[in-house]
């Protein structure tokens, strides 16, 4: 993925014509960001899941702001769901930094009194929603092509359908339903390691 985990579920989880959470999202894009971010640090090698338990081995930051934020208030002991909870409550705002971030990067736009895309162009030198086409497209394709999701796209779609968004990306009922379908067993299906994938398990237990 060329953004990071929590940024592509964040521009899922916003409305691209209202420039807004989507209704569905409204309680759970922050846990939902903070998950992701966690996740994506264990990815990077930066924390160890052990037993549902997190370990911090690598303090070095990853030149993601908002990644780095929350390496640096993870602590050594406390469960994935504990630290969800905690960073939750510290980093209300972290929407503020993710629309900060995404409009730095020329993916978001102020306009107003909402957020807006800047529209797909011939101009390609600054990232644009084309990123966000291409998360959608790789979504797509695990559905309806049985395509083999990297860990990364098994932790974002996973963490999609825990916050009941993936109606945002799958705009068909059919569609819906398979790709509902999919969530259910993509954890399965994932050549994911073990603590990831009972990581994936017990936030869906947490989101439900």
């Amino acid at each position: 993925m060329k953004l990071s985990i929590a940024e592509g579920f964040y521009l899922i989880a916003l409305d691209d014509e209202e420039g807004r959470i989507l209704a569905a999202a409204e309680k759970t894009v922050v846990p939902g960001v903070i998950s992701a971010c966690i996740l994506e640090l264990y990815l990077l090698k930066k924390i160890k899941l052990d037993g549902g338990n997190i370990s911090v081995i690598d303090t070095i930051g990853t030149g993601n702001g908002i990644l780095d934020n929350v390496l640096k208030k993870l602590q050594t002991g406390p469960s994935l769901i504990e630290q969800i909870k905690t960073l939750s409550n510290k980093f209300k705002d972290i929407q503020e930094d993710l629309n900060a971030l995404l409009a730095q990067r020329g993916i978001l736009k102020k306009e107003e009194t909402k957020l807006l895309w800047i529209p797909l162009s011939d101009r390609m030198d600054n990232a644009n929603y084309a990123f966000e086409q291409e998360i959608r497209n790789n979504l797509k394709a695990i559905v309806f092509k049985s395509a083999k999701p990297s860990a990364a796209f098994t932790v974002l779609y996973s963490i999609i359908d825990d916050c009941n968004i993936l109606s945002e990306v799958f705009k068909d009922k059919d569609g819906l339903i398979d790709a509902e379908k999919v969530g259910k067993e993509i954890i399965e299906r994932s050549d994911i390691d073990d603590d990831l994938a009972n990581a994936l398990r017990e936030l869906k237990n947490f989101f439900s």
